[in-house]
């Protein structure tokens, strides 16, 4: 489950607990029976499992399987892949998941990209949050409630900023509404035949005042 932050400037920044192999991989989360998914980018190059297709340099095409630089179409044919001659281009990723005990450690993530420091795995007996070493309570690797806020305070101090520019869009927001609601009430009582020393009164301004900025809007 990640944690919902601002939208600013059109970014959004979603926070979660990412999981952290040894081999450098990380997880985006989701977690099943199967132990932890690993998180892929659309960009990287193709794994065992993935549907691909080569492009020949005549324009044909094979669509299939890769498995260690073949592609595999279910036609009894094998297509060596050959990367000065052919395009390769990833249609579907397989999943890939792996167990939960592969996890090593945890890091905050947002999808803006920003990763924390990271936080060791280790036996119940060896965790001490203060150096940065939290334990799971059993062999799954999701975090136990008290040590998720340790690592969700990190991703809090990260979205400060943009938090602080979300809340002045939204004031700035509700301004712009309230003044066009202003607008909307001083016309409707111009039409009603109030004054503008009365309408001044009651936005807390004078009549002039009121005159300037109201009357020329018709």
């Amino acid at each position: 489950m990640g944690w919902m932050g601002p939208v600013a400037d059109g970014q959004e920044h979603e926070g979660w607990v990412v999981p952290v192999f040894a081999d450098g991989a990380q997880g985006p989360g989701a977690s099943s029976a199967r132990g932890v998914l690993v998180a892929r980018g659309p960009d990287d190059g193709p794994c065992n499992g993935d549907r691909v297709r080569l492009t020949y340099r005549d324009g044909c095409t094979a669509e299939g399987v890769w498995s260690d630089g073949t592609v595999l179409p279910g036609d009894g044919i094998v297509h060596a892949y050959t990367s000065d001659e052919d395009g390769l281009e990833v249609v579907d990723q397989a999943e890939e998941w792996r167990p939960d005990a592969a996890v090593v450690g945890w890091v905050a993530g947002c999808t803006c990209g920003w990763r924390g420091t990271p936080w060791t795995r280790v036996p119940p007996e060896l965790a001490d949050p203060a150096v940065r070493r939290l334990a799971t309570a059993g062999p799954w690797a999701d975090l136990e409630a008290a040590d998720e806020n340790r690592v969700r305070q990190e991703w809090r101090r990260h979205i400060a900023g943009w938090q602080a520019l979300e809340d002045v869009e939204v004031a700035a927001a509700r301004q712009a509404a309230a003044a066009r609601a202003l607008d909307e009430a001083v016309r409707a009582a111009v039409a009603a035949g109030a004054s503008w020393a009365d309408i001044g009164r009651a936005a807390g301004m004078t009549g002039r005042s009121a005159t300037e900025r109201w009357s020329a809007r018709g």
